[in-house]
């Protein structure tokens, strides 16, 4: 259990970096802790859309509380991996978030960011 612990302290420090990055629409700041192997199809332009739909259909966002932990893809590449899923409040609707994470020669990097409304 020490393991998730430790992968979820990284998991909510990047997902609080992500979360304040869409706030001032900071997209470097967002993709910091990317692998860049997970941004090929992923822009500047995409997510500038992207924030401006959420707070469209969310308005800003609140706080969280963590729902839980999933062992990540199954990838020979990554073989330390997690997922974690969070109840998001926002200021219109709640919404899931879904941040996974995998290690490299001892970094972790996020691999996925997924808010489903």
């Amino acid at each position: 259990m020490n393991d998730v612990n430790a992968e979820l302290e990284v998991a909510e420090k990047y997902l609080d970096e992500m979360l304040e990055a869409d706030r001032v629409g900071d997209y470097q700041g967002f993709i910091k802790r990317f692998d860049n192997n997970e941004l090929d199809e992923f822009n500047e332009e995409d997510f500038h859309e992207d924030v401006n739909l959420m707070l469209e259909d969310l308005g800003p966002y609140k706080n969280r509380t963590l729902l839980g932990h999933l062992n990540g893809f199954v990838d020979p590449k990554y073989p330390k991996n997690s997922r974690f899923v969070w109840r998001a409040k926002y200021e219109k609707n709640e919404a899931l978030i879904v941040v996974g994470i995998h290690q490299i020669n001892g970094v972790w990097y996020v691999n996925e960011s997924n808010v489903s409304k």
